[in-house]
């Protein structure tokens, strides 16, 4: 069984794109000075709420997994896969999120850019055969982190629930494709305080995203009735919810602000 998705820096094994030494000793400080024992799951979550506002980017991984199982890539072909993709969302996830976030020297590097890039849609290959062979590996658990609030989002937009995506993106995408809720079994909670980081608001300029496909993503978080544009929204939200409109438009200064301006 392929390993499961893990940080960044364990996947890429070339030693040119590790950490330097000195982040990797603050980082292991950080982690040994905060450590808590991470809570086992106690609640089924709705996945599609789990991932709203901020984690546009397992949407584009459920993309993804759409076109490996309408292809079916196998073996040497993988590469060639991978490279055909090139323009697909999940590459400008890779590049303005995943490398951006973690690895912004790899960028510096076109072809290490690329050959990465190969790498990773390798390994969800990898993860989709698993999973569609043997189903969600619960010894494998996606790790949710829990926060206090009040909070606001590395964006700067306020936080309105306690629950959010660590890690486990790609099986969260595979979960969600196939119409399952997330188990308690299949998650596990890190309470240790950390940045609420909000990857909708890099992919929507990134990717272009029109006003109307960031209201089909964004509106469920905040009402009921279906929302066609912004301005639906700010209706819906003034008749169902009025006290969140400020988060609302938050939100939308961060993601569709940025867009027009780009």
């Amino acid at each position: 069984m392929p390993a499961p998705w893990r940080d960044p820096a364990t996947i890429l094994e070339d030693s040119n794109v590790q950490r330097s030494w000195p982040n990797t000793a603050r980082r292991t400080i950080r982690r040994a000075v905060t450590w808590r024992p991470k809570q086992p799951g106690d609640a089924t979550l709705d996945i599609a709420d789990l991932i709203r506002p901020f984690r546009y980017d397992v949407v584009i991984r459920a993309q993804l997994f759409d076109v490996i199982e309408a292809q079916r890539p196998a073996g040497h072909e993988v590469d060639d896969f991978a490279l055909e993709l090139l323009d697909h969302p999940y590459a400008v996830w890779y590049r303005d999120v995943e490398l951006a976030r973690f690895f912004p020297w790899i960028l510096r590097d076109e072809e290490l850019a690329r050959r990465t890039y190969v790498r990773r849609v390798s390994q969800a290959v990898a993860t989709f055969e698993s999973v569609e062979e043997r189903g969600f590996d619960t010894g494998q658990p996606v790790t949710l982190r829990r926060v206090r609030l009040p909070k606001v989002s590395d964006s700067g937009v306020p936080v309105s629930h306690v629950t959010h995506v660590g890690d486990g993106g790609h099986r969260l995408a595979l979960l969600m494709r196939a119409g399952l809720a997330l188990a308690p079994g299949m998650y596990r909670v890190d309470p240790r305080p950390t940045a609420v980081i909000d990857n909708t608001a890099l992919l929507t300029p990134a990717l272009g995203l029109t006003e109307e496909r960031w209201v089909d993503f964004i509106a469920p978080h905040f009402v009921r009735a279906p929302a066609g544009s912004l301005d639906d929204l700010h209706r819906g939200v003034a008749a169902e919810c009025p006290h969140r409109m400020p988060e609302l438009t938050a939100l939308a200064a961060a993601h569709l602000t940025l867009r027009t301006c780009l």
